[in-house]
């Protein structure tokens, strides 16, 4: 029988940032549904959250493949008929200069950052619309601040379309009891931005590496996961806000 109680559908749910948010929505009591690629780090980021107390499924799906998020919408469905918060958390970025961007590069970035959101929302339109819930997009401090030295044109532009989108979504769908906002965080030190960016730095890399983030925060750091799902559990609750995308980014964007 369907699940009546409030449930969240969150994206690339098995680490980073998606994990965070999925554990600060079931610590405000959300049942989670955890969509990702790889069924064994799904299954260890279940049996983690359910520490919480809440119940947690996981759907093992590639996001990438055609049809996807409609084969996403159908698999919740089995589920809940009724979705409380949808995060549309997956992504891709490539930064190259343009004349080494590539068109499948373009190509993958659009369809995870800009069409499968879209395509998710639209899936499961009905069942936020019957919960009177909302969708969280994860945009990024790129579609505003850009940084000398690393090219981003592509990346950059489908994070603007996530926030115009936003907007866009929350002025259709607000009249129906959805709300629809963003977040755009910083730089999060997660494990892929220990792992890819600054596990391979030399010992001076990376001392300018720290200079350079206590000159560019305000606050003196980058983010942690906890920061961003804080924010991410906040808009899940705030029953009067949307259209929003909220920068959450230790004040970088206003320098």
């Amino acid at each position: 029988m369907p699940s009546r109680g409030n449930t969240a559908v969150v994206t690339g749910g098995s680490d980073g940032l998606g994990y965070a948010i999925a554990g600060a929505l079931a610590a405000q009591g959300a049942d989670l549904i955890l969509v990702g690629r790889d069924p064994r780090r799904l299954g260890r980021a279940r049996e983690t959250l359910l520490g919480h107390g809440t119940a947690v499924h996981t759907v093992p799906t590639d996001l990438a493949r055609p049809g996807a998020a409609e084969a996403v919408g159908e698999a919740v469905r089995a589920l809940t008929d009724r979705v409380d918060t949808l995060v549309n958390n997956v992504g891709a970025a490539h930064f190259a200069p343009l004349a080494d961007t590539t068109p499948d590069m373009i190509d993958a970035m659009l369809h995870l950052n800009v069409k499968v959101p879209l395509l998710l929302s639209r899936a499961l339109l009905a069942e936020l619309t019957r919960a009177q819930g909302s969708i969280i997009n994860i945009s990024s401090y790129w579609a505003r601040r850009m940084t000398a030295g690393r090219a981003s044109s592509a990346y950059s532009a489908t994070r603007g379309a996530i926030d115009s989108m936003t907007m866009a979504l929350a002025n259709e769908l607000g009249p129906d009891g959805v709300r629809v906002n963003a977040l755009a965080p910083g730089a999060v030190h997660t494990t892929t931005y220990q792992h890819s960016y600054l596990d391979p730095m030399t010992p001076q890399q990376r001392a300018a590496h720290d200079s350079g983030i206590q000159a560019a925060y305000p606050l003196g750091r980058i983010g942690t996961p906890r920061d961003v799902a804080e924010a991410a559990a906040y808009l899940a609750a705030a029953r009067w806000t949307t259209g929003t995308v909220l920068t959450v980014d230790g004040g970088l964007t206003v320098r």
